[in-house]
């Protein structure tokens, strides 16, 4: 892991297909499946012995298209994670309905617990911020259900909606999972993203995805034919997507990227670098 492993920063798992929302601002409100489909326990294993074969000293983050919560044995599966002071660290990202899942992980100190609690009921609000705000590696997010559209939201959220322009995203609302939720609405003037750089995806059944905003998703390969060091360096599909993003500054009929509207660009030295690498390995193999 000595290229492209350089920019790793990052582990995003998806550990079931099954959610108990249907969010407006979610695939799983415009047709998007529920499936009653978890990780294995031995998945996680092996995902887990992959990263401390290459030192993995980044995040984790469980979260994905479902609710983790609904994982079957999702505490066996997030203590895998978490034995033995790993030297990376893990964030599980819950809409709360089943927060007292994490009870005995509270306190952890490998472990962030994001709440994003989308209960518009006031006293409900407060109910949570009394028996959870004192946690300390849980931190509540409120997120009101606010749709797609940002002429949709109530008035008294401004900040939010200038934060939401300035970041990523377009004009008429959150991202749009890779075309899932609709056009783009803009033009992005730099094409590249940094998610096919310094993240990683991994599916509950152990196959690597392209991101998390691809939900329409394709297999890349799987951590039992390409582990995660080879997948990292040598995935020839990844790879494609890295120079055409990255090198050609397109994203032009890639799968989900030629529709998505994130606009996470690529610094310019680390566009230097990925253009070295492949230049390299031209001429390696020539």
């Amino acid at each position: 892991m000595d290229e492209f492993g350089q920019f790793l920063q990052a582990v995003e798992i998806n550990p079931t297909e099954l959610c108990n929302l249907q969010c407006t601002f979610c695939p799983r409100a415009h047709g998007y499946p529920n499936q009653n489909l978890h990780m294995s326990i031995e998945t996680a294993k092996t995902i887990r012995q992959q990263l401390e074969d290459i030192k993995f000293a980044g995040k984790i983050y469980i979260a994905g298209r479902g609710e983790p919560t609904l994982t079957k044995n999702f505490p066996e599966i997030l203590r895998v994670f978490l034995e033995s002071s790993p030297r990376y660290e893990v964030t599980v990202t819950t809409n709360g309905k089943r927060i007292d899942d994490c009870e005995e992980f509270y306190g952890h100190p490998n472990l962030q617990i994001k709440y994003d609690l989308y209960a518009t009921d006031v006293k409900e609000q407060e109910r949570v911020y009394k028996k959870y705000g004192d946690v300390p590696n849980l931190k509540i997010n409120k997120k009101p259900d606010w749709g797609l559209l940002y002429n949709d939201l109530p008035s008294g959220v401004g900040e939010f909606k200038q934060l939401k322009r300035e970041s990523q995203g377009n004009l008429q609302g959150l991202t749009n999972r890779g075309g899932f939720l609709g056009e783009t609405g803009y033009e992005i003037t730099d094409a590249s993203c940094v998610k096919v750089l310094t993240i990683i995806y991994i599916n509950w059944n152990g196959e690597y995805n392209l991101c998390c905003d691809d939900w329409e998703p394709i297999s890349l390969s799987n951590i039992w034919e390409e582990s995660i060091a080879d997948y990292v360096e040598n995935n020839l599909i990844l790879n494609k997507y890295r120079e055409q993003l990255i090198c050609q500054n397109s994203r032009e009929d890639l799968h989900a990227c030629s529709n998505c509207n994130r606009n996470s660009p690529v610094k310019n030295e680390d566009k230097e670098k990925v253009n070295f690498i492949f230049k390299m390995r031209e001429m390696t193999d020539d």
